[in-house]
């Protein structure tokens, strides 16, 4: 039989019938087609899944003799198409990548080696993020967090005493702040000991011999502030303005301090996939200055040979990158699947102590 009808026969069966019964193997078969230097009349389309079985390192002698001149992703079936990425990435991964992100994911860009993600909407990055049916999930926090929404309700009444909370938390600085604006408020001014009773009143008293007044002075405003029973016997008088503020300066404290854990929480979280966080660059178009969002990630290559890997021949659909399109889609694929696992962390129920304290004494200023 010539090799003509062989030809024939293989690119209208594939590799079965008469050319498998003669030749056994696939590759005897087409070394008898190099030898013949014939390659180009091969139908590559006619190679299964199942040759690949077989032949582990099908495409290293496809291209060793000379089969893929010409040839590129969309020479292929739909089922081997996976099978030639594999091997594609594992030979060059450079131009691989480049062509994947030239014509099959239409959301990444090559910067010197360096692969960044295109944002359409931050929110896209949710899919990374694990979701829960019952209760508030990492992923319901990171989508209210990238569409800014208004997820984050003020925290009112987060505390009841001023003075434990954030008195007693102020440094030096804030102290001595303190001190000014007491003075300013009530300072050098008789306070009468019919108002207040506090021990440390009556002793002002006696050291001023000012006999059922006192008078708070830049000399004791400091020992007033250290004594918690005189500062709210005052903060519940001619101070109650001070409170006022010192209960909004609280409220606002632990309500950034909640927050910031939380935006903290998510965008650390994409650490797991990313290397930089959310970059915003702008363009010109038409005159106008837009704005588009990049994020750099972490391993392009690594997580398309992971889906690469994980579909190779099959036929279905989204087996194949260009079903998807794009990067997150893509990942979101491998997510779902457990191939990698969704960003995860614990949201807190109430803000750290140490954060309320920070920001008290970063914003003092602001309100006293």
């Amino acid at each position: 039989m010539a090799l003509n009808n062989f030809i024939e026969e293989y690119n209208e069966d594939g590799f079965v019938g008469t050319v498998k019964s003669v030749f056994v193997r696939l590759t005897a078969f087409l070394t008898m087609v190099a030898r013949a230097n014939r390659q180009s009349e091969i139908n590559l389309e006619m190679l299964e899944g199942d040759d690949f079985g077989a032949n582990p390192g099908l495409f290293d002698f496809l291209s060793k003799n000379g089969f893929l001149v010409d040839v590129d992703y969309e020479g292929f079936d739909d089922e081997i198409k996976n099978y030639y990425l594999e091997w594609w990435l594992e030979n060059d991964e450079d131009s691989a990548l480049q062509y994947i992100c030239n014509n099959l994911l239409t959301d990444v860009e090559n910067r010197s080696g360096q692969y960044w993600l295109y944002l359409r909407d931050k929110d896209e990055l949710s899919v990374f993020f694990k979701s829960y049916s019952r209760e508030t999930s990492p992923k319901d926090l990171a989508k209210a967090i990238f569409t800014e929404d208004d997820f984050f309700e003020r925290f009112w009444d987060t505390t009841d005493d001023v003075y434990r909370d954030v008195i007693d938390d102020l440094n030096d600085e804030n102290k001595n702040r303190l001190s000014h604006y007491i003075v300013k408020q009530i300072g050098n001014q008789e306070l009468s000991l019919d108002d207040y009773d506090s021990v440390l009143f009556n002793e002002f008293s006696e050291e001023q011999g000012t006999e059922g007044f006192f008078t708070i002075t830049s000399e004791n405003v400091m020992e007033l502030i250290s004594n918690e029973e005189a500062m709210n016997e005052l903060l519940d008088g001619d101070l109650d303005d001070l409170k006022s503020e010192l209960n909004s300066l609280h409220n606002s404290a632990y309500s950034i301090a909640y927050e910031s854990e939380c935006y903290d929480l998510v965008n650390d979280g994409l650490y797991e996939f990313f290397e930089s966080k959310i970059v915003e660059e702008s363009f010109e178009t038409g005159g106008n200055t837009k704005y588009r969002n990049y994020i750099r990630i972490r391993d392009f290559g690594s997580n398309v040979s992971v889906f690469v890997n994980e579909n190779k021949g099959y036929t279905y659909s989204d087996s194949l990158l260009e079903y998807f399109g794009s990067y997150v889609g893509m990942m979101g694929k491998l997510l779902d699947e457990g191939a990698y696992d969704q960003i995860s962390f614990r949201i807190p129920e109430y803000a750290d102590w140490d954060d309320i304290r920070k920001n008290i004494n970063d914003y003092f200023g602001d309100y006293i």
